[in-house]
This record gives structure tokens, C-alpha cells and sequence, in this order.
């Protein structure tokens, strides 16, 4: 199995290699590209993925002003089967994992952008979410374990799955525990301290949102809801919320802002968008003008995933000028950082919303809070924090 290599020439720097199975639009992205960005004038930079690394729709959607010359990249072949397609992730990790165990060698700093990996060495990971464990995705989103019983529940198909599987590549989980490891909030870095052990630094992502200020006043009375139209982000939830919150008088709409397939969930929050047409919006998958437009022209946010690692989608509202209401539960709960805006149902939802929207001077009160602790989700701090980590990595291994 080979690799294609391009990018620069390596140099006499140290060699980082930074591993990311598919760069495309997500979370975890953004937090690889900023780091090639505080790293790219001390190291020699190497991505390795398993898809195509498109630097000028990365840059246009991250933010990042990276070029080619910045870092080399490299992608790792697949087997024809899973060259076009990001389904069977597992099989598709394996030979990442494969792959990377066997150029380890060649790198001073590996560093895994999204999740935990055994490089046959120490290295660093960052902990984007517990997609990596059938048990914690399960505990964490319910919904998984009444959709496709057959392969992801406890079966024979599952297990011999997950398999073959390990004959590409065996997981170790007492290799990845030997990495740096830095999690995305305090309520990540908790779980892998009391699920497995893992002591890890708290480092958030960088989020990026160049929204124009607007004030409250000229701001339309409704809400947004950012994120992809899943079944674990109970985006339906969001809509009974917000239809109670109308029945108790207030006219307020809600864009969802988010891509959509075609599965059966996805079906149903179409066909409740079509029920409540004249107040719910199905905006799809939006980026540039049109996202910034809907963000900073929208008093509030809403969030309904009741386990997200962070949230980046609720600290983009944030950062727009949303007050952002949120579950108890994850992150997202550090990002809110006020009770007033974290609810333990959809009922205390509707009454903690009525509540903001009786009372203009709670309103700013809240945007006020939001921007003061949305500051710890700079690119600066982010930055700052991975120079610190890889600097004393190479420290401590000298």
C-alpha cells in the first residue's frame, strides 16, 4: 500500500507529523489547521489523511491563510471499496493506523487531530469526542443503539466487524494512554480521567466567526440552530421547544442551519419543517455570507444534543452575538457558563426562554456574560497552548 506525498522539501527542523482521517468540514478540522498555523514556522510539517487536502476551501471555510508551502501532506491509499466513501470508518482508521505505525519513526512529534491513536511511540491526541468507544457512544447518545440494531448493537455482525478490523491493525488502548493526551472542555477531560484513567490538559478549540456586530435592537426575534440535522443532535427537540415557547404567546422562528441525507430522521424534521413552514426554516448546509448573515441577524441560539464533547457549533452562535440555550450535559454547558441558560428538559427549556424573552435587560445581560467568557475560545489561546504542548514534548524527550 502506498502513499501520495506532496508539499515542501523537509528541512533540518524538527519533524511534526499531524494525523487527521478526513479533512473535511467538521469540528475537529479546525483545530488541526490552526495548528499547522502556530506551528509552521518552527517545524517541519507533515499532514498525513486518508482524503484529499483541499488547502484553498479549508483556508476559505477555517479561516486559515495556510499555502502549500507551509506543510506537506500525505494520503493514504485505501482499498478500492473504501476509496469514495466515508462509511465503515473503523475499517478506514485501521489502516490509517497502519500506516502511520509503520512511518512513526520518521517523525519527532505525531500528533492525532482527532482522537486517540497508538503511534508505537508517545505522542499527542486530541480527544474531539468518544466516537472511538462502541460503549461511551452508546451511553452518550441513545439514539444510536435504535438505529441499525443489526451492525451497531451487540451482534455477531458488529463483532466480527470490528474483527477484521484488528487484523488490519489491533487496538491497543494501552498505547494511546501513553500520549499527551488534551481534551476540548473540562467535562471531556473528566470523563477520560474517571472511564479509563487518562489525565489530560484542557485545551479549547479555536473558533473562528467574522460576523458582523450587530446590536440587539436590529436583530430579528428568533433563533438559529447550527449543526448537521442528525439524529443524535435531536434537532426535533429544538422544534417542540420553540413551538411550546409560541404557544405561550411570543412569535419567534427558528433556521436550522445544517446538512441533511436522507436518512429516516432526516425525513421526519423535513416533514416537520413543512408542518410549521411558516416558522421553521430548513436552511441546509451553509457557509460564507449567507451563514454570517442568519448568526449576527438573530437574538438567540439553540442547541438540543444533550452529550457534546465542546460544541463548536454553540460557541459559534456565541461569538455571533446569540444568546445560546443549551442541555445540561457536556461542554457546551462550559461554553453557556450561566444557569439561566442551561436547561434540564424541554419544559424548563420553554420556561428559561420565556423568561429571556420578558426581560430585555436578562437579554443583555446574557450576551454580555457570553462575550466576556467566549474569550477563552480564541485562536490566540488555542495557539499559545500547542506551541506550550509540543515545545515540552520535545523538552521532555531530548
Amino acid at each position: 500500500m502506498t502513499t501520495m506525498t506532496t508539499g515542501r522539501l523537509t528541512t533540518s527542523r524538527a519533524k511534526v507529523a499531524l494525523v487527521h482521517p478526513e479533512m473535511g468540514f467538521g469540528g475537529s478540522e479546525a483545530a488541526v489547521l490552526w495548528t499547522i498555523d502556530a506551528l509552521r514556522r518552527e517545524y517541519d510539517l507533515t499532514l498525513i489523511s486518508m482524503g484529499n487536502v483541499d488547502v484553498e476551501r479549508l483556508n476559505a471555510y477555517y479561516g486559515t491563510s495556510l499555502s502549500p508551502g507551509d506543510f506537506s501532506t500525505r494520503r493514504v491509499a485505501l482499498p478500492w471499496g473504501l476509496r469514495s466513501t466515508t462509511r465503515f470508518s473503523a475499517l478506514r482508521w485501521r489502516f490509517l493506523q497502519r500506516y502511520i505505525n509503520r512511518v512513526a519513526a520518521e517523525f519527532a512529534v505525531l500528533i492525532s487531530g482527532y482522537g486517540p491513536m497508538g503511534f508505537g511511540k508517545p505522542g499527542v491526541q486530541i480527544i474531539a469526542d468518544f466516537s472511538f468507544m462502541d460503549e461511551w457512544r452508546l451511553d452518550l447518545h441513545p439514539t444510536f443503539r435504535t438505529r441499525k440494531k443489526w451492525f451497531y448493537g451487540d451482534t455477531w455482525v458488529r463483532r466480527a466487524y470490528l474483527g477484521f478490523g484488528d487484523r488490519i491493525a489491533a487496538s491497543n488502548p494501552e498505547a494511546w494512554k501513553q500520549n499527551v493526551t488534551l481534551a476540548n472542555s473540562a467535562w471531556t477531560a473528566d470523563r477520560l480521567l474517571t472511564k479509563c484513567g487518562v489525565h489530560s490538559q484542557v485545551v479549547y478549540p479555536p473558533v473562528i466567526v467574522d460576523s458582523p456586530h450587530i446590536p440587539a435592537t436590529k436583530r430579528e426575534r428568533g433563533f438559529v440552530c447550527l449543526g448537521r440535522v442528525s439524529a443524535e443532535k435531536c434537532v426535533h427537540s429544538v422544534i417542540e421547544i420553540l413551538r411550546r415557547v409560541r404557544e405561550r404567546g411570543h412569535d419567534v422562528h427558528l433556521h436550522i442551519l445544517g446538512g441533511m441525507d436522507n436518512s429516516d430522521y432526516a425525513k421526519t424534521i423535513r416533514g416537520l419543517a413543512e408542518r410549521f413552514r411558516d416558522w421553521v426554516y430548513l436552511e441546509g448546509w451553509v457557509q460564507g455570507d449567507r451563514k454570517r448573515e442568519l448568526l449576527a441577524g438573530h437574538r438567540f441560539g439553540i442547541n438540543a444534543c444533550q452529550s457534546e464533547a465542546f460544541g463548536v457549533a454553540v460557541a459559534e452562535m456565541v461569538l455571533a452575538g446569540c444568546v445560546a440555550f443549551v442541555p445540561n450535559g457536556g461542554g457546551q454547558v462550559e461554553i453557556a457558563n450561566d444557569p439561566a441558560l442551561i436547561y434540564a428538559s424541554e419544559a424548563d427549556a420553554v420556561e428559561k426562554i420565556l423568561a429571556v424573552l420578558a426581560s430585555e435587560a436578562e437579554e443583555e445581560r446574557l450576551r454580555a456574560h457570553l462575550q466576556r467568557t467566549s474569550q477563552a475560545f480564541s485562536v490566540e489561546n488555542f495557539q499559545a497552548a500547542m506551541r506550550k504542548v509540543v515545545a515540552e514534548f520535545l523538552a521532555q524527550r531530548a
